[in-house]
């Protein structure tokens, strides 16, 4: 039997074994793409392997031509797999592969044109011939040419994006690069087929892809898995051993700690002591000083198992030095507001009390002009109190917890201590309660007061009356109280319903009232509800808040009631 048959024979029969094999240990891939894309590349190589051993094999010219055209088919559906495993392997969406649409398109109608080949012959003639051995020797067309000069092209994009990831995954994956390298080197056996006798004028790329796909699978198969997750991700990674040490890193951790090259087999903590921890638990974040600037850098590390036994880790370093940046400064401002909220409680608040009392020992001691200027005195005070107590309040709000614990609050306590306080603050003014307050719980904290406190305070201060009026009302729904607080006041432009609270502005440089509805705005998103400000009828402004109620009410015992004026 001719040794050049039985060679081609022996070579396609082991290329279709090897895709076919492949296949089982591919399954182990944990990429869903990657596997998918890596089966299909696979299958129909390995049917393409099998169409040219029918080629070679059949008995009849007509077998012989429909192995041959199948085999054309499965290849260029190899084709469009093999795009689809490299993209989907270096991170891309096949989907989103420029033109892909296009290309699938040209696909189908260049099978079309392989399947309908015998009534056009645009693709290929055939004769049988007896040298180098009995077979069905191919007169390839234009049509042929021109397609396979598409198929390698759009074949090398997918070599790009492979040997491209490969090159930014890390310096181990030097076999896997040439694995790629050797699914090419068939071109080089199609060309010795169609200038020379010793090669049929076939296509041979099965054979590269099957060695390609025994030394991913069964060879390095660990390092192809790593170097797709290291080279999917912009962050450092680093490899390490059950013993801690280095087996591979990408390129990204080789950019930012050039001392691990030609680290491979050594000890993290010789190499990299800053992020090396004992019980492979490293820290939680290092510090390093690139070019006279700090960076911030998070250390992340995930285990390696094989059964129930640990194989080794992957450590993750991830820039954070804005994200931490940031942390930092909110803490350091977070301790200027506790410094300012001690002097503010403790110091100014003190000092005014001390003044205050001062200024009552004289009163009946005065003259009728020295008490007119005594009481200016004593009102300032009371003044000047109250704005320390709305700047504890303030910076109490925003120095504190992001989102603060909530609790089931009593409304109507809360509400009536508040109405109470600014009626005597302010006898000129009537303040009315309409109807009863429901005895409900809402969900806030014990700042609530200092909501009603600022609204009421605002309502009485920027009225314009000779009597300012304000009424309180209180609605419970099915999942939330309303508190309405309405005045006689001038009323609120339109233009500034949205501006005195100061949203989208700084608190005290805003258009709005001053630090007292900028808190009133801060503590109520705080409790996770809307306060917001309408025209009253006839005349003035309404402010509306709106909490949301707890699931457990606080037992309250008092009736509420009416009140006039209190």
């Amino acid at each position: 039997m001719n040794l050049l048959f039985l060679g081609h024979v022996l070579a396609f029969v082991l290329a279709a074994l090897g895709c076919f094999v492949s296949l089982k240990r591919v399954q182990a891939i944990a990429h869903d793409g990657t596997r998918r894309g890596l089966t299909v590349f696979l299958l129909t190589s390995g049917l393409w392997a099998g169409a040219n051993l029918g080629y070679l094999v059949a008995a009849s010219p007509l077998a012989k031509r429909a192995f041959y055209v199948f085999g054309l088919v499965v290849g260029l559906i190899a084709v469009a797999a093999w795009l689809s495993f490299c993209a989907a392997y270096t991170g891309r969406s096949p989907r989103q592969l420029p033109y892909a649409r296009l290309v699938s398109g040209i696909i189908l109608v260049l099978i079309a044109v392989k399947l309908t080949n015998p009534l056009h012959h645009l693709y290929f003639t055939a004769t049988m011939v007896a040298t180098p051995f009995p077979h069905l020797e191919i007169q390839h067309g234009i049509m042929h040419w021109t397609v396979l000069g598409l198929a390698y092209a759009l074949s090398f994009v997918g070599f790009y994006m492979l040997l491209e990831h490969f090159h930014y995954a890390g310096t181990d994956t030097r076999p896997l690069a040439v694995l790629v390298m050797l699914t090419a080197l068939p071109v080089g056996a199609n060309i010795i087929g169609v200038t020379s006798p010793w090669l049929l004028a076939i296509t041979y790329e099965p054979i590269g892809v099957a060695t390609f796909a025994l030394g991913v699978v069964f060879v390095y198969f660990d390092r192809f898995q790593r170097a797709h997750r290291a080279g999917e991700i912009d962050d450092a990674v680093l490899f390490l051993d059950q013993d801690n040490q280095i087996r591979d890193y990408n390129q990204t951790a080789c950019d930012l700690f050039p001392q691990l090259s030609g680290t491979t087999g050594k000890s993290l903590e010789t190499v990299l002591p800053m992020i090396d921890g004992t019980n492979e638990t490293p820290p939680e974040t290092v510090t390093l000083t690139r070019d006279g600037d700090t960076k911030y850098y998070r250390i992340a590390s995930a285990p390696f198992t094989a059964g129930n036994s640990e194989t080794g880790r992957s450590i993750v370093i991830s820039d954070v030095s804005e994200a931490e940046q940031y942390r930092r400064d909110l803490e350091r401002k977070t301790e200027q507001l506790e410094v300012l909220n001690r002097i503010v409680r403790h110091d100014i608040r003190n000092d005014m009390t001390v003044i205050r009392g001062w200024a009552e020992t004289l009163e009946g001691r005065v003259d009728d002009e020295g008490q007119d200027a005594l009481e200016r005195v004593l009102r300032a005070a009371d003044h000047t109190m109250k704005l320390t107590k709305d700047a504890r309040d303030y910076i109490e709000a925003i120095a504190g917890e992001e989102q603060p614990e909530l609790k089931s609050v009593t409304l109507r306590s809360h509400l009536k201590a508040e109405v109470d306080t600014a009626q005597e603050s302010h006898p000129d003014a009537e303040i009315q309660i309409s109807g009863n307050i429901p005895a409900v719980g809402v969900c806030a904290t014990e700042m609530l007061s200092s909501v009603f406190r600022n609204l009421l305070s605002n309502a009485v201060q920027h009225n314009d009356k000779a009597t300012p009026k304000i009424t309180v009302r209180v609605e419970e729904r099915d999942e939330s109280a309303v508190v309405q607080i309405a005045d006689n006041g001038p009323g609120i432009p339109d233009k500034q319903k949205e501006a005195i609270f100061g949203k989208g502005e700084k608190g005290l440089e805003s258009e709005g009232s001053g630090i007292g509805l900028y808190l009133v705005q801060t503590l109520v998103e705080q409790f996770n509800g809307a306060v917001r400000v309408e025209d009253n009828d006839p005349e003035g402004a309404v402010f509306t808040i709106e909490l949301q109620k707890a699931e457990d009410r606080p037992a309250e015992t008092e009736p509420s009631q009416t009140n006039p004026a209190l």
